[in-house]
Order: C-alpha cells, then structure tokens, then sequence
C-alpha cells in the first residue's frame, strides 16, 4: 500500500476504503485551493463521512452477456435511498474506474478497459455496449445517500459466444462392416462450429431415455457410442449444445448410415473382386493381340519377298 496525499490508496492510486471514495472526492476540490468558508465546510463534511460504518457486503450477483450485444450491470437502489455519489469500479482482473456519479452528474470518460463504450443511466444502471470475450471479470458499486449511508452492490460478469451451426456425423465400428446386416456399433459426434462454455447432451427423438447397456458417451458429451439392431431401423438421436445464452439442436438417424457404409464396402469388394478377375485376362488378350500383329507382319513380308524375286528372274523362252 502506498501513500498519496496523506492517505492510503491501492495500485489504482485510489482509496482502497469504500467509504474513502466519497473522500477521495472532497480532497479532489480541496487540492490547489486557499482556505476559505468552502473548504471548511467541506473539511467538516468529510469528517462526518470518516465516521460512516463501511458498506455491508451483498451476495454476488452473476450477470450474462452475449458477444457484440450490449449488457446492463444494475445498481438496485433501495427504495427511499436518495443517492448523492456513485462509483463504478472494475475489479478484476486489474482495478479501474469507470463511472462516477456526483450531484446529479455522471462521467463514464475514463481511460479504462471500457472506454467508449460505457454509460450511466439515470438509475445508476451500467451500460456496457458491444461486450467482448475479455470483459468478463467483477464489477463494484459504491452508493452513498444523501445522510452519509453507504451501499455496496457486487457483480460478476460472464461472456458467452452464441452455440450456432451443429454438425452431426456417424462412424460405425469394424466388426458392424465385417459382420452381419443385423447389428449395427455406432459413435455419433456433435460439434458445435460456434460457442464457448458449451455443454452436450445426447437424447432419442422420441422421448425415452437412453438406456446404459447400449449407449456410452464420451469427450465431454461430444461423442455417442450406440448399438443398433433392426428394431432400431427408424431411431432417431438429438444432439443438444447450449450455454448459459443460447442453446441449438440437430437430429440424425444412425441406420441408415450404417447401411450405406456396408453397401459401399460390399461395392468396393465386389470392385476389387472384378478387378482381380479382369486385368490378368486384359493382359492376356492384349498379348495375344500383339502376338497376332507380329506374326500377320511377318507372314505379309515373306510373300512380299516371293513376289519380288518371281518379277527379277529373266524369260528364257526361245527366241
């Protein structure tokens, strides 16, 4: 703790009492000031402040916002509690003023993490407009009435990303493809393309619970471990992603991919078993084309040479 003026303040270089906001207040006019009238009523003052008990501790009260919204900290003034200051501080993760309220005044321009983007309505209400993943931490405010009471309200602000665009997928087991069209072992997973803080949570479509002996789940929720049989042809799971301001579902029905996988490993089967018939006679004939072509030139070529030699020999007919 250090010293600023003759009284004990934090790392902010404000008073670290609360009831010592009101004071920080009454010394910010005293300072560079001769002594007058003014100054002593005000010294008197704040001697009456000095003797206020400090403000009794309230519950925490979380509050939720979304990304690029705008969020409202209230103040929830007592009824009958006619306010004269009010001070603004954000607490963690480094202590920072950002609105003070005094005779009917308001400033929210301070160079502090909100800066901009904060206001102080008429009810002492906190605004804090296109709210970032980085704002979330505790927020304190000082309420002080018009006889010297105090009044402390705390608030913890958590950020959340709107849950959005679930993609659903199915992989089936090794032994479901080699084995029997009977069964089916399936792992469904969900995966949420936006969201923070999300939770998963697997139910079937039409309302029954999940019983343990076929279902398992796994990361988190995220991943769904089901055996099907043929019973189960038109049973359908709904994935459920959601946090604290937002909540989004999708539906598939796991059959039908588990036959289409099997379908295309028996084409892919009966594509290889083709091919290993195929190619060798492919091979084959070509070579016996080629053969073919060979010996067709070479028997063309002899009778081409015959008929030549038959044309050089001379007529020895007599004359």
């Amino acid at each position: 703790m250090t010293k600023k003026r003759g009284f004990p303040v934090g790392k902010s270089g404000y008073p670290v009492a609360d009831v010592n906001w009101s004071f920080h207040f009454l010394w910010r006019k005293l300072s560079g000031r001769l002594w007058s009238n003014e100054m002593v009523a005000w010294l008197v003052l704040a001697l009456l402040l000095c003797k206020v008990p400090p403000a009794a501790a309230h519950t925490t009260v979380h509050v939720s916002g979304v990304v690029g919204s705008a969020v409202l900290l209230g103040a929830d003034v007592p009824r009958g509690f006619q306010v004269r200051e009010a001070i603004w501080r954000y607490l963690a993760p480094a202590e920072e003023l950002v609105a003070t309220y005094f005779r009917g005044s308001a400033e929210t321009l301070y160079q502090c993490h909100f800066y901009g983007r904060s206001r102080l309505h008429s009810n002492l209400t906190l605004e804090i407009r296109q709210v970032e993943l980085g704002d979330g931490g505790t927020f304190s405010a000082l309420l002080v009435n018009t006889r010297g009471q105090t009044e402390r309200r705390v608030l913890h602000l958590s950020v959340y990303e709107v849950v959005s665009q679930l993609a659903l997928q199915v992989f089936t087991s090794e032994s479901s493809r080699s084995g029997s069209a009977t069964a089916c072992e399936a792992f469904l997973t969900c995966v949420a393309a936006s969201g923070t803080n999300v939770t998963y949570s697997w139910g079937r479509l039409d309302g029954e619970a999940l019983t343990m002996d076929n279902h398992s789940l796994f990361e988190a929720g995220r991943v769904l471990w089901a055996k099907l049989g043929p019973s189960d042809r038109q049973m359908a799971y709904t994935c459920t992603a959601g946090n604290a301001v937002s909540q989004s579902t999708a539906t598939i029905t796991p059959w039908d991919h588990c036959q289409r996988e099997a379908a295309t490993d028996d084409a892919v089967y009966d594509y290889r078993n083709i091919l290993l018939i195929a190619v060798p006679i492919s091979v084959l004939l070509l070579a016996m084309a080629v053969c073919g072509l060979l010996l067709s030139r070479k028997h063309s070529g002899r009778q081409r040479m015959k008929s030549l030699s038959d044309v050089s020999e001379p007529d020895e007919s007599p004359v």
